[in-house]
């Protein structure tokens, strides 16, 4: 497809995407509590690196926790620093790291020339629900795939440029690699160089690069990632070199030690799952592949290694979890914005008119979805907001009448448009009712305030994460095993308190029965939230 001319008004284009963008990331993003295991305990450890002024020792509940590299515990101390130490604080350097990429997608495009790919693929990225899912919380792989993103970029750049401009955009290239390792390990530099060594090698480009420029890149990577890793290495050794790089590296990968086990075509699910509501324009993608290697259109060559290494690569872990392969989806964006270009452009074909069809009546599941779960959470909605759980539905409806009237720009305007609304929904009306559903917020902040001086929070036959950031750290540390207490049975919890005065266990409503029957203890009701609560448990003497 030939470059198109300048648009008249260019810039309108990319304010509109980053206005959707920094809605989809940015809106109501400190409104929900902390969700799941993993991110209250890297925004614990954020705070506690910056309350302690140590940026090289990764603490957790005060007991050194090396499962994952420093850059989003810097960037999430920074938002601390500027915002306040809360959720809005933790999760907006990550948010902004996802609008960056997104603008560097569309500028990227737009210096190769492709305007309308740059509008359509930015357009899809921002969109995309799980894009939009790791973009609100603060872990590293929005992080690790913001890196990758621009590493790719910048050497894909540097291959069709010549001179200084060159070397330099391959430096640059590598400084991001050390960044993706900065963010989550060796398997930062592992996906650049799996992609990036495919592409050269599949396109004969692999003799293009010389020898000086891969050591300049080996030398700016290594200067980049030793910010961290050298002193980290430097101060705890061995022992971090076996919990870092042997166990949570390596143990992670060939074994199911974490409790993450999936079928090996799991990525492939996450993958089609993860960029609706665009999915089915895969569909024709797939089906032009054959043409696409005929013509060896090198941007979309690129993207489809992009987006099929890290798939291959994770398929055969023993772990899997969905942020795993997160880095494809900008490639994923790339591959379906191609579709949507040509859809726009009226280049239909009968696969690709489906595949619009599809995401009509995907469109219209969502809305109707959407206002049935509304409906079913009981959410009081007065004033200007009873319009609000069928604006969804509203808007897939006028998409699908836009594609019958072959107005197609309003079709994607308005898909794009049902994704957002969805948001607006979702934080105005849901939010406020789900953050005690899908949060342990409220619990956890009234048994920090019942903590007595030195006194700390454990868990009995229940994971639960929240307490170890709203408790401020002041939670116990099994420091042998790397994590925080967790009884499996009451004959734990009697020699945790051998050496502490009391605790408050979080724990099950049907678990407070043994606990308070058992002669060894002494009981004290604190706080619940559904089936959870808290009780304070004593040692008789």
């Amino acid at each position: 497809m030939e470059p198109q001319p300048p648009a008249k008004h260019p810039h309108y284009s990319i304010v509109a995407i980053l206005a959707a963008s920094a809605f989809a990331f940015l809106f109501g993003l400190g409104r929900l509590g902390f969700l799941g295991p993993d991110e209250p305990r890297y925004a614990e450890v954020a705070r506690e690196m910056y309350e302690s002024g140590d940026y090289i020792s990764t603490r957790l509940c005060g007991c050194l926790w090396f499962e994952k590299p420093v850059l989003v515990y810097w960037m999430s101390a920074a938002g601390y620093r500027v915002f306040g130490v809360n959720e809005f604080g933790a999760r907006i350097p990550i948010a902004l790291a996802s609008l960056a990429m997104v603008a560097l997608v569309y500028y990227s495009l737009i210096k190769l020339g492709r305007r309308n790919l740059a509008v359509t693929s930015s357009l899809v990225l921002a969109t995309s629900g799980i894009v939009i899912a790791y973009a609100r919380v603060a872990t590293p792989d929005m992080i690790l795939t913001a890196a990758i993103t621009a590493s790719l970029l910048a050497a894909f750049h540097s291959l069709r440029a010549s001179g200084r401009a060159r070397s330099v955009l391959w430096a640059v290239s590598f400084l991001f690699v050390g960044l993706a390792v900065l963010a989550k390990g060796l398997v930062g530099a592992l996906l650049v160089f799996a992609i990036l060594g495919t592409h050269l090698l599949l396109t004969g480009q692999l003799g293009a690069v010389r020898w000086r420029d891969w050591l300049i890149g080996v030398v700016v990577l290594l200067v980049v990632a030793g910010t961290w890793y050298g002193p980290v290495i430097a101060r705890h050794g061995w022992a971090f070199i076996q919990e870092f790089f042997v166990r949570h590296h390596f143990q992670r990968y060939t074994s199911n030690e974490f409790g993450h086990p999936q079928p090996v075509y799991f990525f492939i699910l996450v993958a089609l799952a993860g960029m609706a509501p665009w999915s089915f324009f895969l569909i024709p993608a797939i089906a032009r592949l054959r043409s696409l290697w005929k013509s060896r259109e090198s941007l979309l060559v690129l993207a489809w290694i992009w987006a099929v290494v890290p798939i291959a690569f994770f398929s055969f872990s023993e772990s899997k979890l969905p942020g795993y392969i997160l880095p494809v989806f900008p490639a994923l964006a790339v591959i379906i914005g191609a579709e949507l270009e040509r859809f726009l452009s009226r280049e239909t074909d009968r696969v690709l008119r489906t595949a619009a069809w599809l995401t009509g009546l995907l469109l219209a599941g969502f809305g109707v979805g959407f206002l049935l779960f509304v409906r079913s959470e009981s959410v009081s909605i007065v004033g200007w907001r009873v319009m609000l759980d069928g604006l969804p539905l509203v808007l897939a409806v006028v998409s699908v009448v836009a594609l019958a009237a072959k107005k197609l720009s309003a079709f994607a305007g308005t898909a794009a448009g049902v994704v957002l609304s969805i948001i607006l929904a979702s934080v105005v009306l849901l939010f406020p009712t789900l953050q005690d559903e899908v949060t342990l917020k409220s619990l956890s902040l009234e048994a920090a305030q019942a903590l007595r001086p030195g006194e700390k929070i454990g868990f009995y036959l229940k994971k639960e994460f929240g307490p170890v950031f709203y408790s401020g750290g002041r939670v116990l540390c099994e420091p042998r095993r790397g994590t925080t207490f967790y009884a499996l049975h009451q004959n734990m919890v009697a020699d945790a308190l051998a050496n502490e005065s009391s605790l408050i266990l979080i724990t099950d409503g049907k678990w407070r029965e043994g606990l308070e029957k058992d002669a060894r203890f002494t009981t004290e009701f604190i706080a619940s939230q559904g089936e959870s609560l808290a009780l304070r448990v004593t040692l008789k003497r």
